[in-house]
Parts: structure tokens; sequence; C-alpha cells
């Protein structure tokens, strides 16, 4: 199952809608916003005038935050922009540069942090990243629990994802100049009509019994212990306490 769509701004100009719906587009990502304080111009009358010929309406913020403090200040931007527009598709965060130099793990943390907020306020919570950005920059694994839109202009994409932007010369009735067209493999629109906030919820962290920094203080002195030994028993004894505080602490055990 493949369901076409489009991604549109106001770069795009002034929308016919009625043509758009008629040339086979089912849903559209709207650009709402940017950073903490820019709002696309067109965002409102697109969203009104799109959902009026029956397409489905997603929303998605640019972000240019660095840290955790800067992305939960940009997702209230984002949802005091998209509030009072009727949303029908998921709401995006387009994640797609580190101009701040934020480590994986950082950037990370941060997108995770607006994910969780759109999910709080009952949204279906979406990123939005290219193929090489996402897979070099973030820590995928812990992206996991959200949808994933990603952007490849090539013949194919390469990898999983439930939505697949793969160009930005597209042409569509209705639309002046070349526009970005997306496939989505997933369809989204029935299960936010079933389900209203439809974005699995990321699993809580289990909690740890114990502080990395000391589990690893722990493991070293089991280490010199196995080192110093000639007893295969004792060795062994020692890999399986090491592995008790590696679990105590939320680490993956490293002997069988």
């Amino acid at each position: 199952m493949t369901i076409i769509g489009i991604d549109v701004s106001h770069w795009n100009g002034v929308v016919d809608w009625k043509k758009v719906a008629a040339s086979g587009v089912n849903f559209v990502f709207l650009k709402a916003s940017e950073g903490t304080t820019y709002v696309d111009k067109t965002f409102k009358t697109n969203a009104a005038n799109a959902l009026a010929n029956g397409i489905r309406v997603g929303a998605y913020h640019y972000a240019k935050f660095g840290n955790v403090a800067e992305a939960k200040a940009e997702a209230q931007h984002f949802l005091r922009t998209v509030s009072g527009v009727k949303i029908t598709y998921p709401l995006v965060l387009d994640l797609e540069e580190n101009k701040k130099k934020a480590s994986k793990s950082v950037l990370t943390d941060a997108a995770v942090a607006f994910l969780n907020a759109i999910e709080k306020a009952g949204y279906f919570a979406m990123i939005y990243s290219g193929k090489s950005f996402l897979e070099t920059q973030l820590d995928e694994k812990r992206l996991k629990p959200y949808a994933l839109w990603i952007a490849r202009y090539n013949s194919y994409l390469g990898r999983d994802a439930g939505i697949w932007q793969y160009t930005d010369k597209g042409k569509v009735n209705g639309i002046s100049g070349n526009v970005d067209m997306n496939l989505a493999y997933v369809d989204y629109a029935a299960l936010i009509d079933k389900k209203g906030t439809t974005a699995p919820t990321p699993p809580k962290e289990e909690k740890k019994l114990m502080k990395t920094e000391d589990a690893n203080k722990i493991i070293r002195v089991l280490q010199d212990r196995w080192n110093a030994s000639t007893c295969q028993d004792e060795k062994k004894e020692m890999g399986r306490l090491a592995d008790e505080v590696r679990v105590a602490a939320g680490m993956k055990k490293v002997n069988s």
C-alpha cells in the first residue's frame, strides 16, 4: 500500500487545493513554524482549504535547537501555532541540521523531548530527517517509538520508514513550480481516526539499581581479580558477578 502526499510551505505560493485533491493527493504536511518565533504565513489558510477539499492535514516544525531546553521551547511554539487548527495527520519534528554542533547524544535527547511534548499534547508525533542525517547525527535506536518520515532523493529509499520523501521536483496540478512528493507506507489517517493520538508511547526506562560510574568501579575490581586468577572456576564467577553489576546499572551483559 502506498498513499500519495506532498509537503508545502509559503515557498509554494498560492495553492489551488481543489485541483490538488483532484490530482490524487491524499495528505499534506504544511510548514507551521520554525525556531521559537517564526510562523509560516500560509499555514492556517492552506490548512483550512486543504481540509475543505478532503485532504488530510499534518504540520511540521523546522528545528533549530541544540539542547533539551531549546527543544522544549520550540515544541511549545509549534503547539501554540497549530492550536485551533484541525490536524488530521501527524505533527512532525523536522530535524535536518545540527548547526549548533550538539553531540549525537544531546541532539537525540532534544529530539525526544520535543516529540514527547507533542505526544503529551495529544497529537501523533513523527520525526522527519534526511537518511544520512538520521543515520549519522542521531541515535536512531532511541527514536524507534516514533513514526519516521525520511527524505532521500533516489530511485529507492534503502531503509525502513513510514513515509518516503522521494523528490523535491514533483509536479502537481494546482501548484506552480516544483513541490516535494511523498509516499506513505502506513495508513496514518486510519490510525489517527481509530485511536486519536496514535503514536506509540516511548517505553519507560527501567529504574537502575546502580549508577553507571559505581558499576564501572566494581567491574574494574572484578576484572583485576579475573586477570590475576589462574582458576577457571573463579574466572567464571568473576565474569558472572560483573554481568550482574552491569544489569543493575542498565548495561548489557558481555559474558554468556
